[in-house]
């Protein structure tokens, strides 16, 4: 039963090969990793092409695309069809030898049923210092998904039918901010399963290159912070409500209707009306303080 990784590569630095190295140190070894490569040229992804041909579990292919969700959102279509369970991964991290096992063992009861395994990580720090990203401890669902993701690209792991499914709403997908906070709407929407595993199973490599850092580390913390007060929550939740209204007809009755209860909330310009139609709906974020984060919001309209 082989699992699927992608590996969507955007100017690698040094750091690739450790994270080559903890996939080849799986204790799963029937994989196929394809390193997706959209440029540009360098040393580095020369090497990865010609280490490529030494092992047949490894394609090297050069592609281009328009930014990391796109490549790794083609990267799920490109997977040879003989993957029962497809993994992402990022060119930076770090994953302990029991990923992929642990996956596969949290999602192996929804055999036919769409489901979607991620976990916590160990972020590592630019100085080599380790710390455990926050435990999420209220159930996955799709009013959390509306409004926060839970499911970290780098630790996600879709089975058999939620890849058939990836696959087939992919196209609608390519212009949401994030393609792991899509994948969490699109699996808990359909009424599918997800499995969040506390244990951590990635190191997270924080550096000035991330595209995204860690939200909950505090100099990412109070950036986000900054962000939202400037819209830009706003505007990721646009893109993501945007897709999520292109496959309609996949969703369960019950969570057509709170997206579109969720939209109408949203666009209340009167503070009662917008507060009042919100509170009645199942949407929450994991945490506390991100809950009062959000209603803040809400209140200032920028949700």
């Amino acid at each position: 039963m082989t699992v699927g990784i992608v590996l969507a590569l955007h100017k690698p630095q040094h750091w690739i090969e450790a994270q080559l190295q903890s996939i080849h140190g799986q204790s799963v070894s029937d994989w196929h990793l394809l390193i997706r490569d959209d440029g540009p040229v360098s040393e580095i992804t020369l090497k990865l092409r010609d280490d490529a041909v030494q092992d047949t579990r490894v394609t090297y292919a050069q592609r281009t695309s328009d930014g990391f969700v796109s490549n790794f959102l083609q990267g799920l279509m490109e997977l040879p069809e003989t993957c029962d369970w497809a993994a992402f991964s990022d060119q930076d991290d770090i994953w302990h030898p029991d990923k992929l096992a642990r996956a596969i063992a949290s999602l192996a009861p929804f055999d036919g049923r769409p489901a979607l395994y991620c976990s916590r990580r160990v972020i590592l720090k630019s100085d080599g210092r380790k710390s455990l990203s926050q435990v999420y401890r209220r159930a996955p669902s799709f009013g959390n998904a509306l409004i926060e993701n839970i499911a970290p690209g780098n630790t996600i792991v879709l089975n058999r039918a939620a890849l058939e499914l990836a696959r087939e709403t992919a196209g609608q997908a390519m212009q949401v901010f994030a393609h792991d906070w899509w994948l969490y709407q699109l699996i808990t929407g359909v009424g599918g399963a997800v499995q969040y595993d506390p244990a951590p199973t990635v190191e997270y490599r924080q550096h000035d290159a991330n595209l995204l850092g860690a939200g909950e580390q505090r100099r990412h913390w109070f950036g986000n912070k900054i962000k939202v007060m400037k819209g830009e929550y706003r505007r990721r939740l646009d893109l993501q409500t945007a897709a999520l209204k292109q496959v309609t007809s996949y969703l369960t009755p019950e969570n057509q209707k709170l997206l579109g209860d969720f939209e109408i909330a949203r666009k209340q310009t009167a503070l009662r009306a917008r507060m009042c139609a919100m509170s009645r709906l199942p949407v929450y974020r994991q945490a506390p303080a991100s809950q009062i984060t959000f209603k803040l919001a809400l209140g200032m309209n920028l949700v």
